[in-house]
């Protein structure tokens, strides 16, 4: 990798859409959310569990993202498999090690409609994935991203106080990353890069909110997002292979 790409890669995981960027993001999370503040300082673990999400965040393609342009010249597009690995290690490393059935089923639920969509892509590269054409498969998109947004408050315990406060608002901003851009409409890539920004820290507030009135109305059990999370995801899986026929 030249200067430029070693520069970019530094941009991606400090600033946008890493770094800066995310931190700004679980900022507006947590007052959007009313997260409760957290009994407990931070710990190594914890501090490498946020170090995993946001190397996750830099990989995000939002419009003109600098991992885009990683290696220079000809670029790389950022990895789904590799976004969710440093998601999922960056969750496993940053709650408590309790995996019950629901949380097992709303982790399924979040990861298998994208792996099932890269398959009908026959390809990992996220900006492929989420560029997919046709009706169905738009559809099925927006549904694996309805997975994962109903999928991740579970799976990041957010409302569980042994963990910082920042680092549970992390484990809803990255998630929301990768499902915004599922949820992008078509040409979103061409759109200027602060536009597209402040569109999804305004979305990210907004959808920690929801959350926020949803803990209201049905509580913290795990059972019902964890069931709507796998409807979704079975919804999106079967509309997939459809559109694949």
């Amino acid at each position: 990798m030249d200067a430029l790409g070693l520069l970019a890669a530094v941009v991606a995981v400090t600033l946008f859409p890493g770094g800066v960027y995310a931190f700004a993001a679980a900022g507006g999370a947590a007052v959007a959310g009313r997260l409760p503040a957290a009994q407990r300082p931070w710990t190594s673990a914890h501090a490498g569990a946020a170090a995993l999400l946001l190397f996750a965040a830099a990989l995000v393609p939002l419009p003109q993202a600098p991992a885009a342009a990683l290696p220079a010249p000809d670029g790389a597009p950022s990895n789904l498999l590799a976004v969710l690995l440093l998601l999922g290690a960056g969750i496993a490393a940053g709650t408590p090690a309790s995996w019950t059935r629901a949380r097992i089923a709303a982790a399924t639920a979040a990861v298998a409609p994208l792996l099932v969509l890269g398959a009908a892509a026959a390809t990992l590269s996220l900006p492929v994935v989420v560029a997919l054409p046709g009706r169905e498969l738009a559809a099925a998109r927006a549904l694996a991203a309805t997975a994962i947004l109903v999928a991740a408050p579970l799976l990041g315990r957010v409302q569980d106080t042994a963990t910082p406060r920042p680092l549970r608002a992390l484990l809803l901003v990255v998630p929301a990353l990768v499902a915004a851009v599922l949820l992008a409409p078509p040409g979103w890539s061409n759109i200027p890069a602060a536009a597209a920004a402040a569109m999804t820290l305004a979305g990210i507030a907004l959808y920690a909110g929801v959350v926020a009135l949803g803990w209201r109305v049905v509580g913290t059990r795990p059972a019902p997002p964890a069931v709507a999370a796998g409807c979704a995801a079975i919804a999106s899986i079967v509309l997939t292979a459809l559109a694949s026929r």
